[in-house]
């Protein structure tokens, strides 16, 4: 080997890989996945609601059984306050979810004391993304005033948080990770036996 070539690589250089903030490259990929899923699922509840607003006709005829089940008779006035403040409460929940979300990430990132809680928080809803995703080859659109485009735009954003989710899911279980994590230890006293 020639140490005077261009392609001469210090021996540094192999031995450590590059790491931003000293985090091992599965933790890395873990935020990533999890930040993508959890973008994912902010476009996939704007378009809810975007559906929603485009064609309130479902949760209207909803909320017009729901009132002739009870015996109750309601105005259209009442009717479209009712549907529209659902909507609108929706959407605050949902904001609220995705702040939790983006709090655990944080939290994870930045290695918090509530991080294993923030970790599991993310592996369940990874979970319960992966299951939606399956579904939705079971579903039909429930509006037929909502092109159909629309619907397979939103079906292919919860594929692709579906699929980061299960990645953030495989990384979170990784060694490097766990290791560099706060862990779950458990209290000592006398109570552990020790």
């Amino acid at each position: 080997m020639n140490p005077n070539s261009g392609s001469r690589v210090e021996p540094a250089a192999v031995k450590e890989p590059s790491k931003s903030n000293g985090a091992p490259e599965s933790v890395r990929y873990m935020l990533v996945c999890w930040a993508v899923m959890i973008a994912g699922e902010l476009l996939h509840q704007i378009l809810t609601v975007i559906s929603a607003v485009l064609d309130p006709s479902p949760l209207k005829e909803s909320a017009r059984s729901a009132a002739k089940a009870r015996g109750q008779d309601i105005t259209d006035a009442m009717l479209n306050t009712g549907v529209w403040t659902s909507v609108a409460i929706m959407a605050l929940i949902q904001l609220a979810f995705l702040g939790l979300f983006t709090a655990a990430l944080v939290a994870l990132a930045r290695r918090k004391k509530w991080a294993p809680n923030a970790r599991r928080v993310l592996q369940i809803f990874s979970i319960f993304f992966a299951l939606r995703a399956l579904a939705l080859f079971m579903m039909r659109p429930a509006s037929t005033a909502v092109p159909i485009a629309f619907y397979a735009f939103d079906g292919i954003i919860q594929i692709i948080l579906a699929v980061a989710g299960v990645l953030g899911l495989f990384y979170a279980s990784q060694k490097e990770t766990l290791d560099y994590l706060p862990g779950d230890e458990p209290p000592r006293g006398r109570a552990g036996g020790a």
